[in-house]
Parts: C-alpha cells; structure tokens; sequence
C-alpha cells in the first residue's frame, strides 16, 4: 500500500515564493526515504505539508488514504509524528516525564506515567525523568524530544534535520533508535551519514522540483559533497 500519493503538488507562499511546484510522488509502507536538497529547494515545506501544518496551494496529496484538506487535516495530524529541526520548541512540559505523558492518548493517568518511562527508557532518558528538556544538551534533547514524538503512536514519522547540530556519538545514539522504528520515515537532511545509515530511497529537490528519485547508492555517488556533506 502507497501510505503517500502526491500528484502534481505545488505550495506557494502567501509573499508569491514558490516553494514547490508540481512534484509527484508515491511512498509505499515501511520505507524510509531521504529528501535532500540546497538550503531553500522546499524541503521543510514538503514535511510541513506531509504533516498537515500546510495545504497544497495545487495537486493532490493523499497521506494515509485520505485527502489532504481542511476537513481532514486534523484526523493526518494526529496519524503523523513530527521532529522540527529546533527540537527546544516543541517541549510544553516543564519535565521530560510529563512532556512525553501528555502525549499520550489512551490510558489513566498511571497508565500514561508507565508508558512514558518506557519510551525514555527506548531513547535512553530514563535517568533524565524529572529533568527540564531545556537544561539537557542537544543530543539528549534530540532524543527526549523523539520520545514525545513516539508517544503519539504515529503511523508515519516525519523528520527535519534529525541530526543536525549533533557530534558523532549523539548522531549514533539518534540513528540507533530510528533503526528500531518499524514505520515509514521521510526525513529532510544534510547529514550523508544518515542517508547512508537510515535511507532506502532519496528524493532530491532543487528549486521546488524533483531532480532525482533513485537508490541510496545513485544519491551518495552523485551527491556527496554538492549537498551532502
């Protein structure tokens, strides 16, 4: 089953920027594709669109086998996770257990404690309970913020520069957990090494536009150093 259908999908900003124009494309279950491109070719509008914080300006796009629409985009929100870049702005709790709790749909109020220290224990910040999310460092912040991410139970889970900003062990500690989500994940990088550790497929955008939609190996030989650093 395709899980995404974009067909013929544009966005243009309110200013007139346009941000895409006309791309189609299917994602079927369980891939993992990389979108990659120059800063400014769309990559951030597409995850916003996939996520249903935008609508397209034209085209089609289908998430989950339902339409994307001001009628349905809150029922897509609630089936996609998304991880934004500057992961400080998405904690509302004034600590890590009740920041990822209140993500938490079903259950008591005990019932949602327990399953919140069990994904913090799946992102290895079960030390950090009773910590604020904007004392930890970026590593540790990129994971706890993935922790409340998860706990919405998405069905698809979108990422905007998973690792950016991140030294090497905080990289692998991110890429490790990723591996051991079985859902599809679109991510939006920079990063070659999470093309090489994570991706199944690359979709390269290039002023709004799709230029390339192959295997990982094709992107990493053609674009390694251009975009990907």
């Amino acid at each position: 089953m395709d899980i995404i259908k974009a067909n013929n999908v544009s966005y243009h900003y309110p200013d007139g920027t346009v941000a895409l124009q006309n791309i189609s494309f299917t994602v079927p279950d369980n891939q993992r594709v990389a979108i990659i491109g120059h800063n400014g070719s769309g990559k951030s509008t597409l995850l916003l669109l996939l996520s249903a914080l935008l609508l397209p300006t034209s085209g089609y796009l289908t998430i989950l086998e339902t339409p994307l629409s001001s009628k349905n985009k809150a029922f897509i929100r609630k089936s996609v996770g998304m991880l934004f870049s500057q992961v400080e702005y998405q904690f509302i709790m004034p600590d890590l257990l009740n920041d990822v709790a209140l993500s938490i749909r079903q259950g008591s109020k005990e019932e949602k404690k327990q399953q919140a220290i069990e994904l913090l224990k799946k992102v290895r910040m079960e030390d950090r309970l009773y910590h604020s999310p904007l004392a930890l460092s970026s590593g540790q912040m990129k994971r706890a913020a993935l922790a409340s991410v998860l706990a919405k139970n998405p069905k698809i889970l979108l990422l905007d520069e998973p690792l950016a900003n991140l030294d090497k062990p905080s990289a692998d500690d991110v890429i490790n957990i990723l591996s051991t989500v079985n859902m599809p994940i679109m991510f939006a990088t920079h990063s070659a090494y999470a093309v090489a550790q994570l991706a199944d497929r690359v979709i390269v955008l290039e002023k709004g536009g799709i230029v390339f939609d192959n295997g990982v190996t094709a992107a990493l030989k053609k674009y390694s150093k251009s975009i990907l650093i």
